[in-house]
């Protein structure tokens, strides 16, 4: 009959083995998932800062001692972007325009602005009596018209938030400064003259 420290050790042996092995599972998941996100086919296709970036994002997927994270786990289920301290500008723009598209495409079904308009061009119908869609306008025109008035609203949706944000910036610089001239003033040394008797 063999020792129990013998059976044990091979034990803790073959479960390091398949623990290893679930481990660099994981990454190569992790990895090629990477990869085929950024339509790449491999890490040294990327300049200096993207590879950072991509390495950065890499680790919070994957650990060496646990493998799979609970970050990881969810960009293989949903394949959605994330962003880290060493995104790319161009990184945050993607991340920005999808995530807006998203809400401006929900809000606009939620709001059932489609339906609203066609409720507009009914009310047009029957105003002018119409037989036919072709007596309002042409369809061509009503959604160029649409688009006119989406552009417009649009127009002024940006200015109000481009404004919003530029005022949030320059607080942002005002406390900044206003951090660094109280460094500035703490550093300064200094100088007690004594005075003369």
């Amino acid at each position: 009959m063999r020792k129990f420290s013998t059976i044990y050790k091979e034990q803790l042996n073959e479960s390091e083995k398949i623990h290893e092995t679930s481990v660099i599972n994981d990454f190569k998941k992790i990895y090629s998932s990477l990869l085929e996100h950024y339509n790449l086919t491999a890490i040294h296709d990327l300049n200096k800062e993207s590879q950072l970036s991509f390495l950065t994002e890499l680790n919070q997927y994957w650990s060496e001692e646990g493998g799979l994270t609970e970050q990881g786990k969810l960009f293989l289920q949903k394949r959605e972007m994330r962003l880290n301290e060493n995104s790319t500008p161009l990184q945050k723009k993607n991340y920005l325009k999808t995530k807006a598209a998203t809400i401006l495409s929900e809000t606009l079904r939620q709001t059932d602005a489609k339906y609203k308009m066609y409720v507009v061009i009914d009310e047009m119908y029957e105003q002018i009596e119409a037989e036919k869609l072709g007596d309002v306008l042409s369809p061509n025109m009503i959604s160029d018209i649409i688009t006119e008035a989406f552009a417009e609203t649009l127009d002024t949706f940006i200015t109000s938030i481009r404004t919003e944000l530029s005022e949030s910036a320059k607080i942002d610089e005002e406390v900044k400064e206003e951090k660094v001239e109280k460094i500035e003033e703490s550093h300064k040394p200094k100088v007690y003259l004594k005075k003369k008797k």
